[in-house]
């Protein structure tokens, strides 16, 4: 288990402001949040690659902030792989064994042969990095990081440079390297449909703090503020005065956020727990599914539909349509 506990440092002008985290054994926790938000320097303090001005990292309940990287027993992947360009993909793979004490043991030789076949990269053994093409780079990295049986591997964007058809493979391929190993995996991403499929926890960060974290479903149906609603893609946010809030069961002004995907429409009656009149105001196409903004009582609701839904539905512009939402999907926020 990782405990990390209030971590502070500072690097030019950016702030590390006391980073709280726990992820247990064999979990996959996706750190997530826009650019520039301090995720890869919380896997770099991790690694032991930045310093820390205050706060511990505990590995296994040992506190491992005075250690140096090579004694943490930690392997990090970069977006842009960092493979030595002068070694072969068989040299790049071994080169962290022979900084092990142990470098000659057989478990090595065997993590080698179980890794490249898995990760299909045998015919790729006697390669240098310029002949390689960004997956295949990907998975070069990998194999160099897993070795070394690390006990924790981070991750620092490591689909954002492939392309969609490359990134989905290698996105299931790191998926299925996880469920097989069960090794304890922190991920760095600013892309949610990432972070769904991968993570089984996620913690959102942003401007150097972690605003939320919790399971993926948790973070994803119950965002407890608006930055963190808004980029795990709760598509409809809207501001409820005293009397409107009544409905949904607050006593204040609060804000509803509900998540597109279960926002259903319809031409007749619906059997949910809530239910509106709205006007088809809007309709974006996102290629395998339709974007549908609908206006009732001067707020905009936001639900998907697929291409085959739309035309079954015969739904057009200026239409007036019922819609509503089950109250489990309903999500709360304050102002």
């Amino acid at each position: 288990m990782i405990k990390i506990e209030g971590l502070y440092t500072t690097l030019g002008n950016f702030v590390l402001d006391e980073i709280n985290l726990q992820v247990h054994p064999g979990d996959f926790c996706i750190l997530l949040g826009p650019t520039g938000a301090g995720k890869s320097i919380v896997l770099e303090s991790i690694a032991g690659l930045v310093p820390i001005k205050r706060g511990a990292i505990y590995l296994n309940g040992e506190n491992i902030i005075s250690k140096k990287p090579e004694e943490r027993n930690i392997s990090i992947c970069y977006q842009d792989y960092n493979l030595f360009p002068h070694m072969t993909v068989s040299k790049n793979i071994w080169y962290g064994v022979n900084f092990k004490k142990d470098k000659g043991a057989i478990k090595y030789k065997n993590n080698f042969d179980r890794l490249v076949e898995f990760l299909k990269i045998g015919h790729l053994l006697n390669r240098r990095p310029e002949n390689l093409s960004g997956g295949e780079k990907q998975r070069v990295s990998l194999a160099r990081a897993l070795i070394i049986e690390p006990k924790i591997l981070l991750l620092d964007e490591p689909l954002s440079a492939l392309d969609p058809n490359t990134k989905e493979k290698i996105q299931w391929e790191i998926k299925k390297i996880h469920n097989e190993l069960k090794m304890t995996t922190i991920m760095v991403t600013h892309s949610f449909q990432e972070a769904y499929c991968l993570g089984d926890k996620i913690a959102i960060m942003n401007e150097g703090k972690i605003l939320q974290s919790g399971a993926v479903d948790e973070i994803f149906q119950y965002p407890k503020s608006e930055f963190v609603a808004n980029f795990v893609g709760m598509k409809t946010l809207i501001e409820l005065n005293k009397e409107e809030a009544i409905l949904f069961g607050a006593n204040q002004p609060i804000r509803l956020c509900i998540r597109p995907e279960n926002i259903l429409l319809s031409k007749n009656s619906l059997n949910t727990d809530y239910e509106f009149k709205g006007e088809i105001s809007e309709i974006i196409d996102f290629g395998m599914h339709k974007e549908i903004k609908i206006l009732s009582q001067e707020k905009i609701y936001i639900a998907f539909l697929t291409i085959n839904k739309l035309l079954e539905m015969k739904i057009h512009l200026g239409d007036i349509v019922t819609f509503g939402f089950n109250h489990e999907h309903v999500n709360l926020i304050n102002y």
